[in-house]
């Protein structure tokens, strides 16, 4: 069977709308408390209130379904009364941050409020400079924000103005009804806990890219939708055999319609690891397997002036993303790589700067190494496991 998608059972997070909503009245309560109060000190030995905890508890678990999250959070209510200082962490401080801790035990690590708590405010301050700029429920909340901390090593400033200009390029190019639809199309995922999608490939478009440069990262599942793939860990399984594009073919799709497919996919990957990450209470990733065999060092340099133009559409589509969705690889595994002394272009073209550090190069004899990762039950019949090779291994 398929690495389960059954989360261990554990406390429902406040939303950030909820966060909001309870900020704003624990503020109106004070406000009020503060108006009311005579002006003579409190005697001495009046009992005093209990500590509050940095962020209100989480709601106690409803009997009946949790409602679909709304599409865009909610506006700071208010601007914060001061900036939250931009943090600075010792070497061993971002040592402790790097090690993996369950979101639900952020709130109750002072390294870990700190940081989130100056991206909230960085985020707070952007939208309330902008208000078209505000995020959806997944891009405002703390786990999303967790991923921009991590791609520049915890440092704030740099993490809040590459999360702000995320906004910024979400707003550009329509990503929140990207969103919308994408969620649209899969309640059953997103709003039931369901292990499949309903519908992966949202339009023909969809299908079309995926034909011309196929990847793997669901199977088909009985009921027509797709049945998504994970590792023994958890994370998203994704598979890709460059070789197996098929340039000229992206090329015919248009510059413009082949961007918009890749956009989606990439935020559907996105929405995929937010929904993952909550069952599960980990920040979840992706384990993604590169099988090199047939990618040549030197390309051919008669290839035709369409396969140029597909080579370079497929490039510049993971050049728009890169910035947008960060801290999404858990190891990229390569096989049937070349030996490693001359490997270096070839990862240097696949695998981003941020993320060759957790690459694997594995030769032809990869199986026992990739299977202790990724059980044979969970990959196609070409690397040593039980499913259908699909479109990527027919060229």
């Amino acid at each position: 069977t398929m690495a389960s998608l059954t989360p261990q059972p554990m406390s429902p997070r406040p939303t950030y709308e909820e966060v909001l909503r309870l900020r704003a009245a624990s503020a109106k309560q004070s406000a009020e408390k503060m108006a009311a109060a005579p002006a003579a000190a409190a005697p001495a030995n009046a009992p005093q209130p209990p500590p509050q905890p940095p962020h209100p508890p989480p709601p106690a678990a409803a009997s009946a379904p949790a409602p679909s999250p709304p599409a865009v959070a909610p506006a700071p209510v208010a601007a914060p009364a001061k900036p939250v200082a931009e943090p600075a962490f010792t070497d061993a401080e971002a040592e402790v941050l790097r090690t993996p801790l369950a979101p639900s035990e952020w709130c109750g690590s002072e390294l870990h409020e700190r940081a989130l708590a100056y991206m909230r405010s960085r985020r707070d301050a952007a939208v309330l400079a902008d208000p078209s700029l505000a995020p959806t429920v997944e891009m405002a909340s703390d786990l999303r924000l967790w991923r921009f901390l991590v791609a520049t090593a915890f440092k704030g400033g740099d993490a809040a103005s590459m999360y702000v200009e995320a906004l910024r390029w979400r707003k550009r190019n329509g990503t929140d009804a990207t969103r919308a639809d994408l969620r649209a199309a899969n309640p059953s995922f997103f709003t039931a806990r369901a292990t499949s999608l309903e519908t992966p490939l949202l339009t023909e478009q969809d299908a079309a890219v995926f034909a011309a440069r196929p990847r793997t990262f669901f199977t088909k599942s009985a009921g027509g939708g797709g049945e998504l793939l994970l590792d023994r860990g958890g994370n998203l399984l994704f598979i890709e055999v460059p070789a197996s594009a098929d340039a000229a073919a992206v090329c015919a799709l248009g510059a413009d319609a082949f961007l918009a497919s890749e956009l989606r996919t990439q935020e559907l990957l996105q929405l995929v690891l937010d929904e993952l990450s909550t069952r599960q209470d980990r920040l979840v990733l992706m384990f993604r397997v590169l099988d090199l065999a047939g990618v040549s060092l030197t390309p051919n340099p008669f290839r035709s002036s369409d396969v140029k133009k597909g080579e370079g559409m497929v490039k510049a589509a993971g050049k728009e993303v890169r910035d947008a969705y960060p801290t999404t690889t858990y190891k990229n595994c390569l096989i049937n790589a070349p030996a490693a002394s001359i490997a270096g272009p070839i990862v240097a073209a696949l695998v981003p700067k941020r993320s060759r550090d957790k690459t694997m190069l594995l030769g032809k004899n990869y199986a026992g190494e990739l299977h202790s990762f990724v059980a044979p039950s969970s990959l196609p019949k070409k690397l040593g496991g039980e499913l259908d090779n699909g479109n990527q291994w027919k060229k």
